[in-house]
């Protein structure tokens, strides 16, 4: 999930994985590099969504609630027009005259139909009472950049609405050049997070949004330091480094330690971390919201990335696999 809040080019940003769906794994001898360019650089990032999400209802009276729409159905269509944007629903909504209208919906990967007719809201507007969402926008971490395909691997988990905890249906997204201002120090019951911001200059393509990351294509990088891709049987606990950006666009190494390792569960969750970094300690608590995709290296190898922060102790959190995240690493044109 990302929240963002705006402050004069400023946009902070919050990342938070909820597990809703399994992924099926794509073909390992065709979808794993051997080497990567290694992450841990800012991109800024922009979603839109395959129709619109349902995120509130307002009342047991309005027409969303009396038709049986709920929280977390995907409109992809308004009498047989798709809907791109919340402008496309809107306008159907506006000039229907009241008229009842015919809406297509996804739930729980089933399409279903239903009939809905608009009632006027306190502006004397068509309305249909309910509240969604077909795009958000933040900042995240890059993992991993494959110099022979020029694609990428990000975050470590999907980005869910900030509402409803639904993975974001991917219709179209873009990578953008991005910079970390500053960041909000994290405490036990207080997560702290980035602040940053970027621009316009899209130097990326959004192509899988899924449980285990988010794909595409990125144009450049500001790393060039090439690491091996470490397997499994190399994986152990002890010392560690993360790879993470908390000022600029600089990537720097801190140490932790893996303190736990589960490669078995297909989640976000293979490795317990525990940061000992006194300086990373110092300046943001340990891991704070905005870090995940960090890169996590052991003995000069890509192991996985950072991917969560435990709440009541920040020091600590949890990480994914590279093998997790390259076995989920999905083919696209």
């Amino acid at each position: 999930m990302l929240q963002v809040k705006k402050t004069k080019n400023i946009v902070a940003i919050i990342l938070v994985f909820i597990s809703l769906f399994s992924f099926i794994p794509v073909n390992a001898e065709e979808a794993y590099p051997e080497k990567v360019i290694l992450g841990g650089t800012p991109f800024g990032l922009k979603i839109f969504t395959n129709g619109v999400i349902v995120i509130r209802i307002n009342d047991d009276d309005s027409p969303a609630n009396q038709c049986g729409i709920k929280i977390n159905d995907i409109i992809t269509k308004a009498n047989g027009t798709n809907i791109t944007s919340n402008e496309t629903l809107k306008e159907i909504i506006e000039n229907s005259d009241g008229e009842t209208i015919t809406l297509t919906l996804s739930r729980d990967s089933q399409v279903i139909t239903k009939k809905i007719t608009p009632k006027r809201d306190l502006n004397g507007n068509y309305a249909l009472g309910m509240w969604i969402r077909d795009s958000t926008a933040g900042i995240g971490t890059v993992t991993f950049f494959d110099y022979e395909s020029n694609k990428f691997g990000a975050l470590g988990h999907g980005i869910c609405d900030k509402d409803t905890g639904m993975l974001m249906p991917l219709s179209d997204g873009e990578i953008l050049s991005a910079t970390i201002s500053n960041f909000t120090k994290g405490s036990d019951g207080c997560v702290g997070g980035l602040n940053g911001f970027f621009d316009n200059d899209k130097i990326g393509d959004i192509k899988v949004n899924n449980d285990y990351g988010i794909y595409g294509y990125y144009e450049n990088t500001n790393n060039s330091k090439i690491v091996e891709i470490a397997d499994d049987n190399e994986i152990k606990t002890g010392k560690a480094k993360i790879v993470s950006t908390i000022n600029k666009d600089k990537p720097e190494e801190y140490d932790v330690e893996i303190v736990k390792v589960d490669l078995n569960e297909n989640s976000g969750h293979n490795y317990v971390i525990k940061v000992t970094d006194k300086k990373l300690i110092e300046k943001t608590g340990g891991i704070i919201q905005g870090m995940s995709g960090s890169p996590i290296i052991q003995n000069g190898k890509l192991i996985g990335a950072v991917t969560h922060v435990f709440v009541n102790s920040p020091e600590q959190g949890y990480g994914i696999s590279i093998s997790n995240m390259l076995s989920n690493y999905q083919l696209f044109e």
